[in-house]
């Protein structure tokens, strides 16, 4: 069997390396060169990564390729369309033998009629288990709560045989799971948003008071929409009472422990993070409903507006005469740290200055982390003031970033290094 998994992130790469190891033939076609882990993985469980339709097209016209068994969609919900378009542009040749398969976080409207139109053939959406971190070594795979199945979100002859072609290749798989899929759609939508706000894993999700009373407001919203939606109220968890399903949430979210939720690790790597398809989706369709969210919208305006500044950080859009920030819902310490930087819009560095900026930043972003995390633990509230541990966090992944694709992000970070330890150090001495 043949199986085409498009996205070359860490989802789309673990799917691909375990099936290929296993003895399936697997073509993975990323946007751009993998990360250096991600590279390794697919080489050693022999992978054939492309960066072009054209080519698996040409090779499928000529016979060079059987035909595709199934077509697995691994990246971000914010990317859906642009797959959806180019693999519409690539013409039927890539039409799937059994179904085209979501592998994503959340939800998004008219997802399932956009790829039917584009690839031709089902499709649906699947249960993704656990958490993956990539081995630094580039030997494979972490995977929190390892063992649990994946599932296929339908009961069609198609998905069946596709999901016993999984489970042979090394993945198992089951098809239904509608339940399973809500439970984890839960925890993503209580548990992803709160710990990009506060730069938490799962176990500081939990064990922290102020955000653990704020993602049991957003979790008891978020089910109250759902069971009023027609699309979801029939998967929800039945013969459950509402307390006993958030239990099952929060231990669920605890169950990760250190593992920080993808969410998260997008906005400390620099990366977009998902908003539409998670607490946003809930805010959208309680809107339709008129069911009021306000625990979910804030959650939303408090992500953006960490993200605006983060950006604008990285993105060099403060000068000399930098304007004053928006005030946002609630107190950041980030406010403090980005109302002292002073960043020109133009970048003009060698790759050897910017690869220097990178490095140096690295170095020192522990300790600045160290310096923020000591002044946080002398406020009387801890939630307000960990943003600006996040920003400090997603302005080195940022640098990281820059060093590699050559624009200005490195120069960023290092330019605003100083502002940072000052506000850090303002912080510890409040």
């Amino acid at each position: 069997m043949v199986h085409l998994v498009v996205g070359g992130g860490i989802v789309g790469t673990f799917l691909a390396s375990t099936l290929a190891k296993n003895g399936g033939r697997v073509l993975l076609k990323a946007r751009s060169a993998l990360r250096k882990e991600a590279a390794l993985v697919a080489a050693k469980a022999g992978v054939e990564v492309v960066q072009s339709f054209e080519p698996v097209v040409e090779r499928l016209r000529t016979g060079a390729l059987p035909q595709l068994d199934a077509i697995f969609i691994a990246t971000k919900t914010y990317s859906l369309a642009e797959a959806a378009e180019q693999l519409a542009c690539a013409g039927p040749a890539l039409r799937p033998r059994l179904a085209t398969i979501g592998c994503y976080n959340g939800h998004v409207l008219g997802v399932e009629a956009l790829f039917e139109e584009a690839v031709g053939g089902p499709f649906c959406k699947s249960l993704v288990p656990g958490g993956y971190t990539f081995r630094a070594d580039g030997s494979g795979f972490d995977v929190t709560n390892a063992g649990q199945k994946w599932s296929l979100l339908s009961t069609r002859p198609e998905m069946r045989e596709l999901a016993r072609d999984m489970t042979r290749l090394g993945v198992a798989t089951v098809t239904g799971g509608f339940e399973a899929d809500a439970r984890k759609y839960l925890v993503n939508t209580t548990a992803n948003l709160v710990s990009v706000i506060s730069n938490t894993n799962c176990h500081g999700l939990v064990s922290n008071v102020a955000l653990l009373n704020r993602m049991r407001h957003i979790f008891r919203e978020a089910v109250t929409v759902l069971r009023a939606s027609p699309v979801h109220a029939s998967h929800m968890p039945a013969d459950v009472s509402l307390d006993e399903l958030e239990e099952q949430v929060l231990s669920g979210i605890a169950s990760y422990g250190a593992h920080y939720p993808s969410s998260c690790k997008d906005f400390r790597a620099g990366r977009p993070v998902e908003v539409d398809s998670l607490n946003g989706y809930i805010v959208s369709i309680g809107r339709q409903l008129g069911i009021p969210t306000p625990f979910n919208a804030a959650v939303v305006d408090d992500v953006r507006i960490v993200l605006a500044q983060a950006d604008s950080l990285l993105s060099g859009a403060f000068d000399t005469a930098a304007q004053p920030l928006p005030p946002p819902p609630m107190p950041f310490a980030a406010d403090a740290i980005l109302s002292t930087l002073r960043v020109p819009r133009r970048f003009n560095i060698t790759p050897g200055a910017l690869q220097r900026a990178s490095l140096t930043l690295g170095a020192e972003a522990g300790a600045l982390q160290a310096r923020l995390q000591a002044g946080i633990k002398k406020q009387q509230s801890a939630f307000s003031h960990q943003p600006a541990v996040a920003l400090c966090s997603r302005a080195a992944g940022g640098a990281a970033g820059g060093g590699r694709r050559g624009d200005g992000g490195a120069a960023v970070g290092a330019a605003g290094g100083a502002a940072v330890g000052a506000a850090g150090n303002a912080l510890a001495t409040h």
